[in-house]
């Protein structure tokens, strides 16, 4: 009975985050970014060259971008098509999660909850409600980490190679860094349980299905363009990893080790009252201490890397799940009452933050919708609280689950409302789209700065115009012709001055512009007679 209301719960969510994912415009610069690649990989069904505003790009492997031009091939192109196939990681995530608990530690319950927590942790949310490679890549890295483990606990070969053959995939959606958690965990697994390191057969073979799975890609476009191999070594892999500042992504060594804890409220509370006054009353199964040391050696070693994004230890989070649910399972049954409390002290840290973002004034909201849901989430918990007659434990996970669901609400509520100060843009190009609405031929400069949202929401209109900002750069070196010219201009060339002249003298065309990078003072007066729109810190001149 308790299965049939996880499903239920689980069906309620996708069908909760499918009604809101379209909710707000695209955001600037990676979820474009990643839209926009998938959009011209729809359009052109070339799935072996990653291409944004047409011109190659090679940052990332393309599976990625396949999947999110799956999503475009099934709903359109929209907001959307391009988000639909998050919802569905997550929903994976959760189901890997139930199972990993469930066989683990031979308890449905312990799986349940551990699925429920991971869905209340706010980077879990966060990871799916934008679009880049870490949603998919975490669903990638579980799976495969699931399937190893089955192949353990089951002694079932044909799970161990389909662990190999999905760590090659996710290595095919963000690089070599998809070995990491999945080595650690194996390194970790075979510590605790002290068995030998010797490879089997079957694990030989599976390292070499996956070598051939995770090459297959690089090995065919460095063929096609053997300078891209230096472009993969030393850029993509070397540089982000031990000097992150020309991605602007360089964080001091205690970042993960601050920030890490707080996109784990409100779970992170009662843990840390778990470890001050109930440690002696815990027992650490192997399985605890798998999952305990594989999430300290995540920290560790990605606090070691140079470059920091918080999504990039997103695979520790299902495996904290994980560990949090099978501490708090021991302790739920006698320490319920003090366990709740803390629960409610993290859950009123997080709230209070929420509560705090709403405040500031940049922000618009729907106040009327903002009363209703706290209204909502208020009744719940008197409900949940004092009325439910399910047992504590039960309580506790369905007011986590309900008021994450309840906040979900709120956001997509609050996102369309406020696209410029979440880096949507999405305003300026309907505003343009009602300019020239009568008209089927103009341009869209973007003066020294790279808008993929752009091209997305206008079409192959824009060019980009190049000038003193690294943002606006393309790389252009991989290129077997010329056809890029037709929507990149550099004007760090001089030749390429007259061809910039000549869009602005065309009234039709339209210029967005970013007030700290105006437009060179020699073509500057080419802008008066347009007429000015702003956009925050953009304006758009029609």
């Amino acid at each position: 009975m308790l299965t049939k209301k996880f499903y239920f719960v689980l069906g309620l969510i996708f069908i909760l985050m499918l009604c809101g994912i379209s909710q707000g415009g695209l955001t600037e610069s990676s979820e474009a970014r990643y839209a926009e690649i998938g959009r011209e990989m729809a359009l052109s069904n070339d799935f072996l060259h990653p291409r944004m505003l047409g011109i190659g790009h090679y940052h990332k492997p393309p599976v990625t971008y396949a999947i999110t031009a799956l999503g475009y091939k099934l709903f359109g192109y929209n907001e959307f098509g391009a988000r639909f196939f998050l919802v569905v990681a997550l929903i994976i995530q959760l189901l890997l999660v139930y199972k990993m608990g469930k066989l683990w530690f031979e308890d449905r319950k312990t799986g349940i909850f551990a699925a429920l927590i991971y869905f209340t942790f706010p980077i879990a949310l966060a990871s799916v409600l934008n679009l880049t490679t870490d949603a998919f890549l975490n669903t990638f890295i579980l799976s495969s980490i699931y399937c190893f483990l089955y192949a353990k606990l089951k002694k079932n070969t044909s799970f161990l190679y389909l662990g190999y053959v999905l760590l090659g995939i996710a290595f095919l959606v963000k690089g070599p860094v998809a070995f990491l958690p999945v080595a650690l965990f194996m390194i970790c697994y075979k510590i605790i349980n002290k068995e030998s390191v010797k490879p089997s057969k079957h694990t030989v073979l599976g390292i070499v299905l996956l070598l051939l799975i995770s090459a297959s890609w690089f090995i065919a476009i460095v063929l096609e363009k053997p300078n891209l191999l230096d472009h993969f070594i030393e850029d993509q892999i070397i540089k982000r990893s031990v000097d992150a500042s020309q991605f602007k992504r360089s964080k001091p060594l205690w970042y993960y080790l601050v920030f890490a804890p707080l996109l784990c409220l409100p779970w992170t509370v009662p843990f840390v009252y778990i470890l001050i006054a109930k440690r002696n009353h815990l027992k650490f199964t192997p399985q605890l201490k798998v999952l305990g040391f594989t999430c300290l050696a995540i920290l560790v070693v990605f606090s070691l890397f140079s470059s920091k994004l918080i999504f990039y230890i997103l695979p520790l989070y299902p495996l904290l799940a994980l560990f949090f649910a099978g501490i708090y399972r021991q302790l739920l049954e006698n320490e319920k009452g003090y366990f709740i409390l803390t629960y409610k002290v993290g859950f009123g840290i997080l709230t209070g933050m929420a509560i705090a973002l709403l405040c500031i004034p940049a922000f618009e909201y729907k106040i009327w919708l903002s009363i209703l849901a706290l209204a909502v989430i208020g009744s719940y918990f008197y409900w949940w609280n004092y009325k439910s007659k399910v047992s504590k434990s039960t309580r506790l996970f369905g007011l986590s689950t309900g008021a994450t669901c309840i906040l979900l609400l709120l956001y997509f509520s609050f996102a369309p409302q406020n696209d410029l100060l979440m880096r949507s843009f999405k305003p300026q190009f309907s505003f343009i789209k009602e300019q020239r609405k009568e008209l089927k031929e103009y341009k869209v400069i973007v003066y020294d700065y790279r808008l993929p949202s752009a091209e997305f929401y206008l079409g192959d209109r824009i060019i980009t115009v190049s000038n003193t900002n690294y943002e606006s750069l393309r790389d252009t070196r991989f290129e077997k012709d010329s056809s890029w010219t037709r929507s990149y201009i550099d004007l760090r060339n001089p030749k390429n001055y007259p061809k910039f002249e000549a869009l602005l003298k065309d009234p039709n065309n339209i210029i967005i512009t970013k007030d700290r990078r105006p437009i060179p003072d020699s073509l500057d007066h080419l802008t008066k007679k347009f007429k000015v729109e702003e956009f925050g810190d953009w304006r758009v001149h029609y």
